[in-house]
């Protein structure tokens, strides 16, 4: 029996996956579902706009460089961290054989940088972390990540299958 951590990864939030194939049932079990609160509050609630520098003409603002774009990227780089420290407790208690990254393009450049897994890695820079575990798992197999479906119990396979 093989199996294989998944991770599906944004900004605001990471889930984390475990898939066996063993004879002909498969599972594919969430363990982790972890939550960036700073991200998921609206920029007027994440940053305030009575610090100097910010003046407010005519209904208009006018502000100087507040460094929004790099706290934001700091706030990423803290959540790939974390999130780094648990695929890899997972990937060791798992006793996985593989391990397949899906994150959102910046979130993939974050979890290079401080990722280190010792098994076989792959990785997809798509945004699934909405994605139900049966879509997830479809899409996957898509990406020719997973193998095909095994027929269920009682059903026969497709001619050439």
């Amino acid at each position: 029996m093989k199996r294989t951590c998944i991770a599906v990864v944004d900004a605001t939030r990471a889930r984390l996956f475990t898939y066996e194939l063993e004879g002909p049932r498969e599972h594919l079990i969430e363990h982790t579902d972890l939550v960036n609160p700073a991200r998921r509050l609206r920029p007027s609630e994440l940053f305030s706009d009575s610090r100097p520098g910010t003046s407010r003409t005519g209904g208009l603002q006018y502000a100087f460089d507040d460094h929004r774009e790099h706290h934001l990227d700091e706030m990423d780089a803290v959540f790939a961290r974390q999130i780094s420290e648990q695929i890899q407790d997972l990937v060791k208690s798992s006793l996985a054989t593989r391990f397949i990254l899906c994150a959102s393009p910046n979130m993939l450049g974050h979890l290079r940088e401080v990722l280190r897994v010792e098994i076989p890695m792959d990785e997809l820079a798509h945004d699934y972390v909405k994605l139900t575990p049966a879509q997830l798992r479809d899409h996957l197999e898509t990406h020719g990540l997973l193998p095909p479906k095994p027929p269920r119990p009682g059903m026969t396979a497709p001619p050439g299958h």
